[in-house]
């Protein structure tokens, strides 16, 4: 069996965790090769940029999880500059678009163009569509993103999971639904962001519940 992991810092892992995150548990429990494209900043419009690089392979078992960067709001029309495939040329241009967003911020953009997600809502779920519609034959697992501490970051977060329920049309989707049990378990976290190791056993064991 082979499985292949889309998605962000989550999907990596971070410190002990570190490319042994829910991914490699779950590879591990059902005897299975993984790949885990996590990426950190990742979002849906880097998703398809990785998968593009691996599409020719066959896998048995797709994860997706992204949504975490997506659902930030900022303000309209805010520069975004890809984290993947990073190049130095682009790393220079996020620095200055990180620049450009602090001053948005003290000038208060917000107010002057609106608000808006860095991926709006329906790019967030057709990015998504365009890796499934290429996965007619494989299991495909859309995961819920995570909760944050900041509360404030939640409503938007929620707002986006509720949209991915959009693909349960998709025959070969699965959706892993897990939000509200983290949300009353923050002893699972290692940070504000990240999962612990205990924490992404019980996403690996929900996922080998739904197969």
């Amino acid at each position: 069996m082979k499985i292949l992991a889309l998605g962000d810092c989550n999907t990596r892992g971070i410190e002990e965790c570190y490319y042994n995150a829910y991914p490699e548990i779950l590879a591990k429990k059902l005897d299975a090769e993984i790949k885990n494209l996590g990426h950190t900043m990742a979002t849906t419009r880097e998703a398809i940029e990785l998968f593009n690089e691996v599409k020719k392979n066959a896998y048995d078992i797709v994860i997706i999880s992204f949504g975490l960067t997506d659902s930030w709001k900022t303000f309209k029309y805010a520069p975004y500059v890809l984290y993947y495939p990073d190049t130095i040329f682009r790393k220079i241009l996020r620095k200055f678009a990180k620049k450009f967003k602090k001053i948005g911020k003290k000038l208060n953009f917000i107010k002057l163009f609106g608000e808006e997600s860095v991926v709006p809502e329906k790019e967030y779920v057709e990015n998504i569509k365009v890796i499934i519609n290429q996965l007619q034959d494989t299991k495909v697992f859309v995961l819920d993103t995570l909760p944050k501490k900041e509360a404030y970051r939640n409503i938007a977060i929620k707002e986006y999971n509720s949209l991915l329920n959009q693909l349960d049309e998709c025959e070969n989707v699965t959706r892993v639904h897990f939000y509200d049990y983290f949300d009353k378990h923050r002893e699972l976290f290692l940070d504000k962001t990240h999962l612990n190791t205990q924490g992404y056993e019980y996403i690996s064991d929900r996922i080998i519940e739904l197969l």
